[in-house]
């Protein structure tokens, strides 16, 4: 089994939405491959996170609802005891018991609204954090496996002039490609790697003997430049232009961050 075939059926499989068949296929696969299981765990940990989030009615909400639907039922039935019913329709008795109830049921549903706020934004924020995760842990896995490759680029620079439209034809987007020698970045070449489930854009730079692997992909997002550092890794990270970037190299942050201002 194909390793994103098996991603597509991970979630399934720990809802236990799956056949015996499919189960047992997609289990052994994420067994034998350690990114999948990864990925595995991964949601594992994120389902827990989520069940963690959630947000518990106010205390006493229950007795405070009950306590006022007693006091708002004693009422009606004051005013009946008091004076004979007028002859009035259903319908208009049922209008007015439902007037009387109106703010208790508005008062319930603020409540709920702000309940389902609280764990939207919670879960909002979990899965914003946790996929900028995936995408370094991607982004580190990437860069590692280039560095023990023979070559770390599929076209050699002359300059950006035969690196850009090398890129033409392979995907679906126009990565940024300048020739920062003059900065002291060398333009090394190119090449196509797989993040967070897409094709994506390298371009390789080399500022003295330290590699620099620049992943682009299309992105409607505008973030400002930030650095992390993962494994020894330096990771800057931002989105520009239509565009997001990932660079990551052993270089110092100090200097890396000066490549966003570059790009």
């Amino acid at each position: 089994m194909r390793c994103d075939h098996a991603r597509e059926r991970i979630g399934a499989l720990l809802d236990g939405e799956l056949s015996n068949g499919q189960r047992q296929s997609v289990a052994e696969h994420a067994e034998s491959c350690p990114a999948c299981a990864r990925y595995r765990d991964e949601l594992k940990e994120l389902s827990a996170k989520i069940a963690g989030a959630r947000e518990r009615a106010p205390q006493g909400l229950a007795r405070r609802i009950q306590a006022r639907l007693a006091v708002e039922q004693q009422s009606e039935m004051a005013e009946i005891v008091a004076e004979p019913a007028p002859p009035v329709s259903f319908a208009a008795r049922l209008a007015a018991r439902t007037r009387s109830f109106t703010p208790v049921l508005r008062q319930i549903a603020a409540m709920l609204v702000v309940c389902v706020l609280s764990v939207s934004g919670t879960w909002w924020h979990l899965q914003t954090v946790d996929n900028q995760e995936l995408i370094n842990r991607d982004v580190l896995a990437a860069h590692v496996r280039s560095l023990i490759q023979d070559s770390t680029v599929q076209v050699v620079s002359n300059d950006q002039h035969n690196v850009k439209p090398w890129f033409a034809g392979r995907l679906e987007f126009t990565p940024v490609v300048k020739d920062l020698s003059a900065e002291g970045y060398t333009l090394v070449g190119g090449r196509l790697d797989y993040i967070d489930g897409k094709r994506v854009a390298v371009v390789v730079y080399k500022k003295r003997l330290h590699q620099i692997n620049v992943f682009i992909w299309p992105s409607n997002d505008a973030d400002a430049v930030k650095i992390e550092t993962a494994e020894g890794y330096n990771i800057a990270s931002w989105c520009r232009g239509g565009m997001a970037f990932r660079a990551i190299s052993d270089l110092n942050a100090g200097e890396l961050r000066e490549l966003p201002a570059l790009l």
